[in-house]
């Protein structure tokens, strides 16, 4: 059964898009959970994970303190089938991978690189094997680049529709927006360039690569529900 992975800068709409995605094919929707698993086998805090897939500190202040409370109450009922987040986890971007560790990241440099990109391997390559699902980011494109039934998909988009998307999702003042974009995708291109030394943005990476400036979020559903269709005729 097909595994479809979806990657792309923030505000270009992956999880509006894979949401739908996964509605339409019924396929699990998976984001967030990677992490909660992928802690589990390290034996060590989500928000660990997190800060050490990719920093951000900038916005610490006003979406960190956020994201740690969600996280801290994991043992609630969540959103999206991911029993570890409350609900409200959902109004923020996936993209956005904040240092949740404090000043001076002092979890993160207790996961070493090899252990946390065998854990995430271990995560994304069980979600694949279980099929029938809907991944976004982590580099799963990448960890699954050879793995059968699975489908591929690059998102772009204008700085400006990238902007634009986050003043009206996140409420943001314009530069505020401006500065988040750009530091989230420098991240986002850094994490990918450690793990496989590749740019994120590489077309030859991914089946199709939709541009989100030429189209609307429902018009890229359509297109990758689509092409998934060939990886069960």
């Amino acid at each position: 059964m097909p595994v479809i992975t979806i990657n792309g800068p923030i505000g270009c709409g992956a999880v509006t898009i894979g949401q739908m995605v996964a509605e339409e094919l019924k396929l699990n929707f998976v984001d967030r959970m990677i992490f909660t698993e992928a802690a589990r086998i390290v034996g060590t805090p989500v928000g660990a994970l997190i800060a050490k897939e990719q920093r951000v500190d900038r916005f610490r202040d006003r979406l960190g303190r956020f994201v740690q409370t969600m996280l801290e109450r994991s043992a609630m009922s969540g959103v999206s089938g991911e029993p570890y987040f409350g609900r409200g986890i959902e109004n923020l971007p996936p993209e956005t991978y904040m240092d949740l560790t404090g000043e001076g990241g002092g979890v993160t440099q207790k996961v070493d690189d090899k252990t946390f990109i065998e854990a995430m391997t271990k995560v994304v390559k069980d979600i694949h094997k279980q099929g029938n699902a809907v991944i976004i980011g982590r580099g799963a494109n990448q960890i699954l680049a050879d793995a059968p039934q699975t489908l591929h998909v690059g998102l772009l988009a204008p700085l400006e529709v990238r902007v634009e998307t986050l003043i009206a999702r996140e409420h943001f003042e314009r530069e505020e927006a401006e500065i988040h974009v750009v530091e989230l995708e420098r991240a986002r291109e850094d994490f990918v360039q450690k793990f496989w030394k590749v740019h994120p943005n590489e077309a030859s990476h991914y089946h199709m690569m939709l541009n989100m400036g030429k189209m609307t979020t429902k018009t890229a559903a359509e297109v990758i529900t689509r092409a998934a269709g060939d990886l069960t005729s």
